[in-house]
């Protein structure tokens, strides 16, 4: 094929091959000597068409930077080439090769990249990130393939990014604001492994193509190369378009009122230019909320210094946010760093299961915040057991990972609540249930940011797999068929979600101070035990009761929240807490209580009769009673009144 074409210098940014003034930017880094040659190839139905050379002109420091008209893009895909050695473009925007899952395409595949049709003029309908406070979100972790491929997903699309939108009205009535995507840039999930050089019986009933047992699955989509990070994954779309799914995807996410947060692991040695290349590009391109960033030496001072990023969510491990904001003396007008906290994690499971010594770390739980930092709390992740399995399971169960139980932690801090596995002793199903619940209470009600991991919220198992990176099944895969105490616990954490949203004491700006500091004859927070005001943190105590003054928050309506008070006993026990005197015409009502409701009362049921003094509350073992002081019922009818007439006044 003859073309005719022309080449010039060009500028020197966007890394990448852009559109510009109709015709094609080049830039890309060439690290050799100017011996060399190097250029582009283009390719036509799989074959050669033509090598275009970069002249030495057109190099600045490392980079070539060319202008190249004439070449009508949709017809070529493409690759760099140096010598005699060919590479795909880094900054790729759409990747071929890999459009199917799991398709085993050889020990060197054919991956090439493609001309991006859609960049800069997709219609977004004036969409924009929906940019939400910290304090007001809700995470939901998910893996974009894993949560609509069961077969019993009901959608049209299973494992997409248009099966993800197919469950938007589940997960808007569950009341999330943003979900958490494992990585949908473009990876490989089967990396080529020499040393299975026999065919491996033990994997094969666990991998949905039949002919890679040679393979190694990367299900996560975690890997150290191979990693196209500006190209939507090919397969999550179910259309032709990648970027199109992708950006349909997010567009439809912010419709509904849902952020959409991404997972990038980035591999060490990374250049600290780069990563902030792909951030941007995510933002500028396809309207993404935040990022979940994994990997060493992350760049974050870069990363939290930058204008561009400055209202969108960053979090991860290590902040390093006192380099990211040198005066101390000036919060910080959107609080967009936020730190990933694994202790919580490990204490709040610690704490579920009734181990010593955990009451002062879980008090410090509850009221910690920052101006300068969110937290963000879990307690399950996909590095460990799903919640079912936490307490289902004292020990790992990885035998199908092909590694002889040897990978994964040793360290998961579960309680099979007596027995290894699944059970079908009601008292042991009754136990986990309440556990359950006990456990995302933790969650919902401390102060930091709550990420809720996919499938938790109606009883997913992995079969006690604590590190199923390898698995692209049912293990993965979200049954969506729960039985009634999976039905039971999703009601729970609807309920749960609303109850945190309705009261904003729960999720203040800032760390409570345990204080009066307003002059409301309460604190923000304080701690109770079997005596009002008297909290007893000895290690070997395992309850513990907190009340919250909503006094110090407005509520949408601008009344003042409630009174909450939470009694955490997680004793095997029965204990009786002391309740803190409330305000003349305030009565305690329960709001919820984690064991089964036939041995609870009902939701918004008075604590006590009339007239009945309001002292003490019995809280049975291994369970979290909450309750709501409100104004008493003729009270807030006499306010209303009031109020009314006042305004016909006015």
């Amino acid at each position: 094929m003859k073309t005719e074409y022309s080449t010039k210098l060009g500028y020197s940014y966007p890394m990448g091959i852009s559109a510009q003034d109709g015709a094609l930017n080049i830039v890309v880094e060439f690290p050799h000597s100017p011996k060399t040659t190097c250029g582009i190839i283009l390719y036509t139905g799989g074959h050669e068409a033509m090598r275009i050379p970069f002249c030495e002109s057109y190099r600045i420091g490392n980079l070539y930077c060319v202008r190249l008209e004439g070449i009508r893009v949709k017809q070529f895909t493409y690759e760099f080439f140096l010598d005699d050695e060919v590479f795909c473009d880094p900054y790729a925007k759409v990747i071929v090769g890999r459009e199917k899952w799991g398709k085993p395409i050889g020990e060197k595949p054919a991956i090439r990249a493609a001309f991006c049709a859609e960049q800069n003029v997709y219609d977004w309908e004036d969409d924009k990130p929906l940019g939400v406070e910290y304090e007001d979100t809700v995470l939901y972790s998910l893996h974009m393939r894993g949560f609509t491929k069961h077969p019993s997903s009901g959608v049209k699309h299973k494992g997409t990014f248009e099966g993800l939108v197919e469950k938007l009205d589940y997960l808007k009535e569950l009341g999330i604001t943003a979900v958490e995507c494992m990585p949908f840039y473009e990876f490989n999930e089967l990396i080529y492994n020499p040393a299975y050089t026999t065919f491996d019986v033990q994997r094969m009933p666990f991998m949905e193509e039949k002919n890679i047992w040679e393979y190694r699955l990367n299900y996560w989509g975690f890997s150290d190369r191979d990693n196209y990070y500006f190209a939507p994954k090919y397969s999550y779309g179910a259309q032709q378009n990648p970027v199109l799914s992708c950006k349909n995807m997010i567009r439809q996410l912010h419709k509904n009122g849902i952020e959409c947060i991404m997972q990038i692991y980035f591999a060490k040695g990374q250049a600290p230019g780069f990563v902030l290349d792909v951030l941007r590009h995510w933002v500028l391109e396809y309207h993404i909320d935040g990022f979940h960033l994994m990997g060493i030496g992350l760049p974050m001072e870069l990363i939290g210094r930058d204008p561009i990023l400055k209202r969108t969510k960053i979090y991860c491990e290590t902040t390093c946010v006192e380099q990211i904001y040198d005066q101390k003396n000036k919060e910080p007008e959107f609080k967009n760093i936020g730190c990933y906290r694994e202790d919580f994690r490990f204490d709040s499971r610690k704490f579920l299961k009734g181990d010593e010594d955990m009451l002062s770390r879980m008090g410090m739980y509850v009221r910690e915040n920052s101006p300068w930092e969110a937290q963000i709390h879990h307690i399950t992740d996909y590095r460990g057991f799903t919640l079912m399995d936490l307490v289902s399971y004292d020990r790992k169960h990885n035998e199908e990972n092909g590694e002889e139980n040897r990978d994964g932690s040793d360290y998961n801090y579960s309680w099979n609540c007596g027995t290894e596995g699944s059970s079908r002793k009601k008292s042991i199903q009754s136990l986990r249930l309440s556990q359950r619940k006990n456990a995302l209470s933790f969650l919902m009600l401390s102060q930091a940011t709550p990420l809720l991991m996919a499938g938790d919220e109606f009883g997913h198992s992995a079969g006690g797999n604590n590190n199923a990176y390898c698995h692209d099944n049912k293990v993965n895969w979200l049954n969506w068929n729960f039985d009634k105490s999976g039905s039971e616990l999703l009601s729970f954490t609807k309920m749960l979600i609303a109850f945190r949203r309705k009261h904003p004491i729960l999720h203040t700006k800032k760390m409570l101070r345990a204080m009066d500091y307003e002059s409301k004859g309460y604190p923000d927070i304080s701690y109770h035990g079997e005596q009002a005001w008297y909290a007893r943190f000895e290690n070997y105590n395992r309850h513990l009761g907190i009340m919250y003054c909503g006094l110090y928050e407005k509520k949408q309506d601008n009344t003042s929240d409630d009174f909450i008070y939470v009694a955490y006993n997680m004793h095997w026990i029965t204990h009786e807490f002391a309740l803190p005197i409330l305000p003349q015409s305030y009565d305690w009502e329960i709001a919820y209580g984690t064991r089964l409701p036939a041995e609870d009362r009902k939701e918004g049921e008075l604590l006590f009769a009339e007239g009945e003094e309001q002292k003490k509350v019995t809280v049975a073992p291994r369970s979290v009673l909450v309750l709501v002081g409100k104004k008493s019922v003729a009270e807030a009818r006499q306010v209303k009144q009031l109020e009314k007439k006042e305004d016909e006044c006015k």
